[in-house]
C-alpha cells in the first residue's frame, strides 16, 4: 500500500465490488433517504424568511436551524457508524468468498453498536471541531481515524484503542488516504454536475440521480478502509473474532 499504483488499484477494486454486488448499496440508500427526509421536514417546519439580506433576518429562526443541524448531524453519525460496521462484515465475507447477507452483517454490527456509535460520535465531533477552528486539524483527524471501524469490528478493540490503531495504521499511508478521500468526492461533483445539465428540466429525475450518486459514493467511502485493512493483514489473521 505504499505507491500510487496500489492506491488506484484499491479504488478500482472497491468500485468493482459495488458494481458486482449492488445489493450492498441498500444500507446507504436508506441513510441517504433518511437524510433527505430530515431536510424535507426541516424546510416544512422551520419558517425561513424568503428575503435574507443580513444575519438579523435569520435571528428569529437561528435557534431552530442550529437545533436541526445538531440533531441531524448526531443521527447521521450514529447511523453511518453502524452502516460502516455492516460493511466491514460484508467486505470480509466477500474476501472469504461467502454470500452477501446484509441481515447477518447487521446482526453482527448490532452487537458492537455501542462501540460503533461512540466511535462515530467522537470522531465526528473531533473532525467538526477541528474543521471549524482551523480546518487543518479536521483534515488530520479525518485521515488518522479513517480506518477506525475495521479495527473495532475485526480486532475486538475499544473506541480509543481502535482510533489509536487507525492512527498508527495511517502513519505510512497518509498520501494514499488523502487520495481515497479526494477521488470519490471529485467523481461525486462530476456526476452531480452532469446530472444537473442532463436533467435540468426534470427536477425529480435530477433529485433521484443525486440519491443514487450519494449512495454509491458513500458506500465506496465505507468499504475502502475495510478493503485496505484486509489487504494489509489478510482475513486469516482476524481469528474470526467478529461479534465476540
Amino acid at each position: 500500500m505504499n505507491n500510487e499504483f496500489n492506491a488506484k488499484e484499491v479504488l478500482t477494486e472497491t468500485f468493482k465490488i459495488i458494481r458486482s454486488k449492488p445489493i450492498i448499496l441498500l444500507p446507504m440508500i436508506i441513510l441517504v433517504l433518511f437524510s433527505r427526509l430530515q431536510d424535507y421536514l426541516a424546510r416544512s417546519y422551520i419558517d425561513i424568511p424568503d428575503n435574507i439580506k443580513t444575519i438579523e433576518d435569520l435571528m428569529p429562526v437561528l435557534p431552530s436551524i442550529l437545533a436541526y443541524f445538531i440533531i441531524s448531524s448526531i443521527l447521521l453519525c450514529i447511523i453511518y457508524a453502524i452502516i460502516e460496521g455492516i460493511y466491514t462484515v460484508t467486505i470480509k465475507n466477500i474476501f472469504e468468498n461467502k454470500d452477501v447477507n446484509l441481515g447477518t452483517a447487521s446482526g453482527l454490527a448490532s452487537k458492537k453498536a455501542s462501540l460503533l456509535i461512540a466511535a462515530g460520535l467522537l470522531i465526528g465531533v473531533m473532525i467538526s471541531a477541528g474543521t471549524l477552528l482551523l480546518i487543518i486539524p479536521g483534515m488530520y483527524f479525518t485521515i488518522w481515524y479513517f480506518y477506525t471501524i475495521p479495527f473495532i469490528m475485526l480486532e475486538n478493540r475499544g473506541v480509543l484503542d481502535g482510533m489509536k490503531a487507525s492512527k498508527e495504521f495511517t502513519r505510512n499511508k497518509k498520501s494514499n488516504t488523502i487520495y481515497f478521500l479526494t477521488i470519490p468526492v471529485l467523481y461525486l461533483f462530476l456526476g452531480s454536475s452532469i446530472a444537473e445539465v442532463v436533467f435540468y428540466k426534470v427536477p425529480m429525475a435530477y433529485y433521484a440521480m443525486t440519491i443514487v450518486l450519494d449512495s454509491i459514493i458513500f458506500t465506496w467511502y465505507s468499504i475502502i478502509p475495510v478493503y485496505v485493512y484486509l489487504k494489509e493483514f489478510g482475513v486469516e489473521s482476524q481469528l474470526h473474532r467478529i461479534g465476540k
